[in-house]
């Protein structure tokens, strides 16, 4: 029997900034989609216009453009990254339906990699209710326009599902997974003590004066510990003097230093440099969160804040220190793994292999294989 020719996926999404997770994460699935029989192809968008007559303007060059390449050489399907910011003008979905319009000028079936779905409820003001109820709007299309849909976490699954407004389309979980190689050699420290390493500390959920609490409690009791933040946005961002000054006020400048932004391999070296690694996310640990991956996958030991959306599978697994969110709770679950090499290194192996298993881009690729298959075929009769 002949082999299948590879099928043809256009793969679409577009980015605000420069450094964005969503693009490397469909850069990296797309590669790993390449093992599975599929040939992808990638239309995206790195958006540079802040106001809102010239971002006008340049989505509707991008998806004219768009339109012609698909109608040109139709693929055989489209599998759309979805993160609701990147098509907003200041947070209202402005470019969702001429996106929508230029990929299905052809009707080509179309997946949905949903990454961000919609602002929450009752969040920040007005304004983040009028973000939350024009999002949902839009929503609606998403889904109508989409033969299925990949979200990231089970709790998002269950949330579209619940929803009667919202149309109702097949649905598969993939975890997110990280975007950083593996760690080669870690490099040498530029000073001495133990390293707490905090990768995703410009979060909105982060929790800034629990963590520097927890910091002046070992300081306190006689540690020698530095907190590291790693990665974007650096030290002098809006962000990065939030930490700084919060810092200074417990007089702790001199244990807060920033890597400042790395290339993938350096930052994953980072990472794998420190002696244990906080996930200090306020919602708890979830399988949505590509920074919770990239720490686990460093096989360091993670110690996160328990919350709402606490991935329970990756607490049964132990592959973390899942705390109380209270400065005494996350200090005394710190000291415990400085004090214990042998413990360091087992939770962190559990966490490495706990990615390997659960958070893996194999996962992700596989997700979107088994919806294309069902969808072609559906569509084909």
């Amino acid at each position: 029997m002949a082999e299948r020719p590879p099928l043809r996926l256009a793969v679409v999404g577009m980015s605000v900034r420069a450094t964005c997770g969503v693009r490397d994460h469909a850069g990296l699935l797309a590669d790993a989609l390449t093992h599975e029989n599929v040939a992808p192809s990638l239309h995206w968008l790195q958006r540079g216009e802040t106001s809102l007559p010239a971002a006008r303007s340049e989505i509707r060059a991008w998806t004219r453009q768009l339109a012609l390449e698909l109608d040109g050489s139709p693929p055989d399907a489209v599998l759309l990254h979805y993160s609701v910011f990147s098509y907003s003008h200041r947070g209202l979905p402005l470019f969702v339906h001429p996106t929508l319009a230029a990929l299905h000028s052809s009707r080509i079936p179309l997946v949905a990699m949903m990454h961000e779905l919609a602002y929450p409820w009752m969040y920040a003001g007005w304004r983040g209710n009028l973000w939350a109820l024009t999002q949902r709007a839009l929503l609606i299309d998403v889904m109508r326009a989409s033969g299925a849909a990949i979200v990231t976490a089970d709790s998002r699954a269950r949330w579209l599902a619940s929803r009667p407004w919202l149309p109702k389309r097949p649905v598969l979980v993939a975890p997110v997974f990280s975007n950083l190689p593996p760690p080669e050699a870690a490099p040498p420290r530029d000073r001495p003590g133990q390293v707490i390493g905090l990768f995703g500390y410009s979060y909105q959920g982060a929790a800034v004066s629990l963590v520097l609490d927890a910091l002046r409690l070992l300081h306190d009791r006689g540690g020698d510990v530095q907190l590291r933040l790693l990665g974007a946005p650096g030290r002098s961002s809006s962000t990065g003097e939030a930490w700084l000054t919060a810092a200074r006020a417990r007089e702790l400048a001199p244990a807060l230093s920033f890597s400042e932004a790395l290339p993938a391999q350096a930052l994953s070296n980072a990472l794998a440099a420190c002696d244990v690694l906080l996930f200090p996310d306020a919602a708890g640990p979830s399988s949505r969160k590509g920074t919770l991956a990239a720490s686990l996958a460093s096989g360091r030991p993670v110690v996160a804040l328990d919350g709402r959306n606490r991935w329970e599978k990756l607490i049964e697994a132990e592959a973390a220190s899942v705390v109380k969110p209270a400065p005494r709770a996350l200090a005394d679950a710190i000291d415990a793994l400085l004090a214990d090499e042998d413990r360091r290194e087992t939770l962190g192996a559990r966490g490495r292999s706990f990615t390997e298993r659960e958070m893996g881009v194999a996962r992700s690729a596989e997700a979107v294989t088994t919806l294309l298959d069902d969808l072609l075929g559906r569509h084909r009769a």
